[in-house]
């Protein structure tokens, strides 16, 4: 029993307390250094080069961002590589096209607190519509199912 009690204090002090979760709302700042647009739904992607899900991830997401920039359908990076050189180095390899917001202080990740990586948030009018965290298979499918879901497929 007190081996049970120790485990599950430590899993609830080793979870991100503060960390943004589905209904929340986007302080006024982080929305603008995010550059939302509460008439476009924002999917925000958190990612870095040292994650393998994220390299085979992103060259999907940002051909789906190609094609859904003129739908309402606004597409955000977030590059938590504390490296600037590299984090550019990584978006350049993969030519990411969408916009990136390199985030070498850590403030945006330490804001959100991503439980996994990559870590997909859906974001309309500042308020958080859904989250995915970790690797997903077919994540193009997977983001267009997402949005018909959030009824913002436009």
């Amino acid at each position: 029993m007190f081996f049970r009690s120790i485990f599950i204090l430590f899993a609830f002090l080793s979870s991100p307390v503060f960390a943004y979760q589905v209904g929340d709302t986007l302080p006024p700042a982080t929305q603008k250094q995010l550059h939302l647009d509460d008439q476009q739904v924002a999917i925000v992607d958190f990612f870095a080069q040292w994650c393998v899900s994220c390299r085979a991830e992103l060259p999907e997401v940002n051909t789906l961002a190609e094609q859904l920039k003129n739908r309402g359908v606004h597409f955000v990076g977030i590059d938590i590589d504390d490296d600037l050189a590299v984090g550019i180095a990584f978006q350049k390899s993969l030519g990411l096209t969408f916009a990136v917001i390199n985030d070498t202080k850590q403030i945006l990740v330490n804001d959100f607190q991503p439980i996994g990586m990559p870590a997909i948030y859906y974001i309309y009018q500042g308020k958080i519509l859904k989250i995915r965290y970790g690797a997903i298979d077919n994540i193009r499918d997977v983001i267009l199912n997402d949005l018909k879901t959030l009824g913002q497929n436009k």
